[in-house]
């Protein structure tokens, strides 16, 4: 199960990065709602939940892998992950040194407008952690699945 999880992520991760690039509406419109006035398109959000980290590894090198380089200011990220599960333990500070090329290259993602990275609080209170334990590149919300709803109704497709 996980590995068909992990392939419709990476499927997905695809398939946002390529219309973030791509005049295609329609291609665009088959993958989420209508937006509200203003909004992007291809808004894509990631429920990312119980994958080992060797499973977050590949998500995020092929990300890095299909992404055409950073996004503007003025372009910001059109695709979210949402942490709520024992993943939220790679981005502990007191992990750093285990988890180091999963944080990096997830704070070089976010810091290039690629994907914005939201972690549940609730969650976090499950694993013991503290927003001090979390890297400042990630936002926290309250509830992920809330979030979700929130998103949805922004215009993002869940995936």
């Amino acid at each position: 199960m996980r590995g068909i999880v992990y392939l419709l992520v990476v499927a997905g991760v695809a398939a946002g990065l390529y219309l973030q690039g791509s005049g295609d509406q329609n291609a665009a419109n088959a993958l989420s709602p209508s937006p509200q006035p203003g909004e992007s398109e291809s808004n894509l959000v990631f429920d990312i939940s119980v994958h080992s980290v060797d499973e977050m590894r590949k998500v995020l090198a092929r990300v890095d892998q299909l992404m055409t380089g950073p996004r503007s200011a003025s372009q910001p990220a059109n695709i979210a992950l949402l942490l709520h599960g024992q993943e939220i333990e790679y981005f502990t500070i007191d992990k750093y040194d285990q988890y180091r090329d999963i944080v990096d290259l997830s704070a070089k993602l976010d810091a290039y407008n690629v994907i914005e990275f939201k972690m549940c609080e609730t969650a976090m209170k499950d694993f013991g952690v503290e927003k001090s334990d979390i890297p400042g590149f990630i936002e926290f919300v309250p509830n992920g699945d809330r979030e979700l709803e929130q998103l949805s109704r922004k215009g993002y497709a869940i995936m």
